[in-house]
């Protein structure tokens, strides 16, 4: 299946976390986009491989994606070696997405740190015909980072507003990873009382940065085209540009 965007995440809950909010707006454009769990979240500290596939599922159909896949590579040990990469181009060429998107490849988490390079030098590598395995040469343009907790200036705030309690709804689909009173399991980052707090104070930082109530952010691998420079850098709420046309000649 042919998708317009295709996202990445190290882990099941990933693309929930870090981009749920691009794939619902791109999906309320009419474009269609895909999901790509990179493991199965295994090593986590809390739940099963089973009950994360079952919650990826779920959150899956909640952004409305048009399917999600799983390359079982192994959580904590997620490496830019040749066989991985090769499992990236295979996606990529089977999908052609127009956009894809993955994790800055500059953090703290290795799984991350590492997918955001493997993706990278899998993207342009799925372009080349003689690389990797078989199937139709494909080269979606640059990739679309979203970020690690390591501090940095975005290129592009994407406006959720409008969906961002459907991503929330998205996350909480990964309830094992998430506080509960009831559970005995280990406690982490993803599971303190405030984690769902802290999602919704980053978004609406972001979303403060372009004049809308919540934001997702994201950079750029590498400078794009444009067109219509004035359209790109205008404020947030400033009026369109209209060539004005003089009638005196």
């Amino acid at each position: 299946m042919t998708v317009d965007a295709l996202i990445f995440g190290p882990h099941p809950d990933d693309i929930e976390i870090l981009a749920g909010g691009l794939a619902l707006v791109l999906g309320a454009r009419g474009e269609t986009v895909g999901g790509i769990d990179l493991s199965r979240g295994e090593a986590g500290t809390r739940g099963s491989a089973e009950q994360r596939a079952d919650e990826a599922r779920r959150g899956g159909e909640i952004l409305g994606l048009a399917f999600r896949e799983n390359l079982g590579l192994p959580d904590g040990g997620i490496r830019n070696d040749d066989a991985s990469r090769d499992l990236v181009i295979d996606a990529l060429r089977r999908h052609r997405p127009r956009l894809v998107v993955a994790p800055e490849p500059d953090g703290h988490h290795p799984d991350h740190l590492n997918a955001g390079h493997l993706i990278r030098e899998a993207r342009f590598l799925a372009g080349c015909s003689r690389i990797g395995p078989a199937g139709d040469p494909w080269r979606p343009g640059r990739v679309l980072y979203y970020p690690s907790r390591k501090p940095s200036m975005p290129t592009i705030i994407v406006d959720v507003t409008q969906h961002f309690d459907r991503k929330m709804e998205a996350i909480r689909a990964h309830e094992s990873q998430l506080h509960s009173t009831s559970s005995t399991e280990q406690a982490t980052t993803i599971s303190s009382p405030d984690f769902l707090d802290i999602i919704e104070a980053d978004a609406r930082h972001f979303g403060a940065m372009i004049g809308a109530r919540y934001g997702e952010a994201f950079s750029l691998d590498g400078p794009v085209a444009v067109d219509d420079p004035i359209a790109a850098v205008r404020d947030r709420g400033a009026a369109v540009f209209t060539p004005r046309r003089d009638t005196k000649r």
